[in-house]
C-alpha cells in the first residue's frame, strides 16, 4: 500500500507540473494572436483561467481567457478599468505541443469598460456622484448672477453609439428654494456626453449599466477568429 500511494502521489505531481506548464506554453501563444487581432499597441497580459487546465487542454477549448491590457493605451482615463475575456477559445493541443498556432476560433469576446464615480464628477465641474437604482445621483453647485446654489439630480443613462448620455432630471435644491431659472441652468449644467474608446477586435457596444465602483460599459463579438500575424 505503502508504494502505492508513492506511485499516486509522483504521479499527481507530474500531472501538475504538466497542467502547470501547458498552462504557460498555451498563455504564450495566445499573446502573439491577441495582439495582431487586437491591434493592441502592447503585449497584452494572457490567463486562462480554469483548474484542471489539462482537461481544457486535451478537448482543445478554453472556456475562459481573460486579455489584461494597458488601459491608458486604449485611450481610457485613469482610474477606469477594463475587463476583457475570450469565451471558447479553440487551440488544439497539437497546436500547444508544437509552439505555434496559425489561428484561435474564439465563440465570444466579452468586454466591459468601467468608468469610476470619481471621473464622471470630474466631467460635471467637481459634483460628487454616487448610485441611485439604475442610474446616478448627482450633488453640485450651481452658481447663476453671482448666488450658489447647491442641487441634487437624479440621471438617467443611455448608449449613444460610443458615447455614454447622461440625462439629469429632478433637480432640487438641498435646503434652498430653486427658481426656475436656476433649475434650467442646472439641467444644461448636468448634461453629459461621455466618450468610450473603440475596444479591440471589432467589438460592438451593447449596454451601459452603474455597478457599485462606477458605469460599466458592455461590448461583446461573436465567432472571432485571431490570426497569427503575417
Amino acid at each position: 500500500m505503502r508504494a502505492v500511494l508513492i506511485a499516486f502521489l509522483v504521479l499527481l505531481g507530474i500531472a501538475l507540473a504538466a497542467d502547470r506548464v501547458l498552462v504557460v506554453i498555451s498563455e504564450n501563444l495566445l499573446v502573439e494572436a491577441v495582439q495582431e487581432e487586437g491591434q493592441l499597441p502592447a503585449e497584452p497580459d494572457i490567463s486562462i483561467e480554469g483548474f484542471p487546465f489539462l482537461t481544457q487542454a486535451v478537448s482543445g477549448r478554453y472556456e475562459s481567457v481573460r486579455v489584461g491590457v494597458d488601459v491608458e493605451a486604449l485611450g481610457l482615463p485613469p482610474g477606469a478599468t477594463a475587463d476583457i475575456r475570450l469565451q471558447g477559445a479553440q487551440v488544439p493541443l497539437s497546436s500547444v505541443f508544437s509552439g505555434s498556432v496559425s489561428s484561435v476560433p474564439v465563440e465570444r469576446v466579452e468586454a466591459t469598460i468601467t468608468f469610476p464615480f470619481a471621473y464622471i464628477g470630474e466631467q460635471l465641474d467637481g459634483a460628487t456622484v454616487t448610485r441611485d437604482g439604475s442610474g446616478l445621483r448627482i450633488e453640485t453647485t450651481v452658481s447663476v448672477l453671482g448666488q450658489d446654489f447647491p442641487i441634487a439630480a437624479t440621471a438617467d443613462l443611455a448608449l449613444v453609439g460610443r458615447e455614454v448620455a447622461v440625462t439629469a432630471r429632478n433637480i432640487e435644491g438641498l435646503g434652498v428654494e430653486l427658481p426656475d431659472t436656476v433649475v434650467s441652468v442646472a439641467l444644461d449644467l448636468l448634461d453629459l456626453s461621455l466618450p468610450v474608446p473603440e475596444l479591440p477586435f471589432g467589438l460592438l457596444f451593447t449596454g451601459v449599466q452603474v455597478v457599485g465602483d462606477g458605469l460599466e460599459v458592455v461590448a461583446e463579438g461573436r465567432d472571432i477568429v485571431l490570426e497569427e500575424p503575417a
